[in-house]
């Protein structure tokens, strides 16, 4: 019940042995056999297969190209504390942050030089590579105002939204697939 509600005055127990109506046969769930075995993909041919790769790679340089931006703008950030107050008392401190996100940086950046060959392999896609490219670039560029490091952040952000929507695309090449599959007899 919910003390509050001058509508509501049910009284819901807890801790009991009640049942939901409907979940009867979900009652004993503690003593149900955990499922080892992981359910039999269903194979839609090479195609699909390898649309579906594309798709989680694509998701992987996503993720990664999205992940430099905090970095980045972080390094900027402090670089912008340190050389607008020269007399701040956690000098070193804020040069230690600033070396360990450029050790970040850096660590993305290796993440990213290894996923350029995908894009040599799709040449559909190549337009990503020389974008890959340029935010390798951009990233250790020292930024001299907040609309630099905001060019930065649109750069990634364009680069990520295309792939989304090349994600979608291939999403849909998948389910067509899928649909021919299903509609063709075995």
């Amino acid at each position: 019940m919910d003390p509050h509600s001058e509508h509501e005055q049910k009284v819901v127990p807890l801790g009991g042995k009640e049942i939901p109506t409907g979940m009867e046969s979900h009652a004993d769930w503690m003593n149900h056999p955990i499922q080892t075995e992981a359910p039999v993909k269903e194979d839609y041919g090479e195609e699909y297969n390898e649309t579906e790769k594309l798709r989680e790679e694509l998701g992987n340089v996503k993720k990664v190209v999205t992940s430099i931006c905090q970095p980045v703008q972080t390094i900027y950030t402090l670089q912008y504390i340190l050389d607008s107050d020269d007399q701040t008392s956690d000098k070193k401190a804020i040069e230690k942050q600033i070396l360990d996100q450029q050790t970040k940086r850096d660590q993305i950046i290796v993440d990213l030089k290894k996923l350029i060959p995908l894009f040599e392999k799709h040449v559909e896609y190549i337009s990503y590579k020389e974008g890959i490219e340029e935010v390798i670039k951009q990233s250790y560029k020292k930024f001299n105002s907040k609309e630099e490091n905001f060019e930065f952040g649109s750069l990634c952000k364009k680069i990520t939204s295309t792939i989304f929507k090349d994600q979608k695309n291939l999403l849909d090449k998948m389910k067509a697939i899928k649909k021919a599959k299903a509609t063709t007899p075995q």
